[in-house]
């Protein structure tokens, strides 16, 4: 009885351990949506800015995961979900390349 207590123990630890994403887990998944490719480098600095270059050159910069939900719909929205291939925030506009080389602007309103 004691071992079975034991496992169910363990066993929840586990899976509350694994049920918890972290920001960094939300970037990295969300890395291989954008790259639509493997990701050859990702790093997160102590500022807390997002690095990610895809194993096709692209490369990505992110300061906030709001920036990232809005590349995500960008990608699914304009780009069919392909991938983006470079991506650029202004104060008005967001400047993107689809990986099919369709180049776009659009305003943040």
């Amino acid at each position: 009885m004691k071992k079975f207590g034991l496992i169910a123990l363990g066993f929840a630890a586990l899976v509350t351990g694994c049920a918890q994403n972290t920001k960094q887990d939300n970037f990295r998944e969300a890395s291989f949506e954008l790259c639509n490719t493997e990701v050859e480098i990702y790093s997160v600095s102590d500022d807390g800015r997002v690095r990610i270059i895809c194993s096709d050159g692209s490369k990505f910069a992110l300061y906030n995961e709001e920036t990232l939900e809005t590349m995500r719909d960008i990608n699914i929205d304009y780009c069919d979900g392909e991938g983006l291939g470079k991506f650029n925030e202004s104060r008005k506009y967001y400047s993107f390349k689809c990986k099919s080389g369709t180049l776009l602007s659009i305003s943040k309103e």
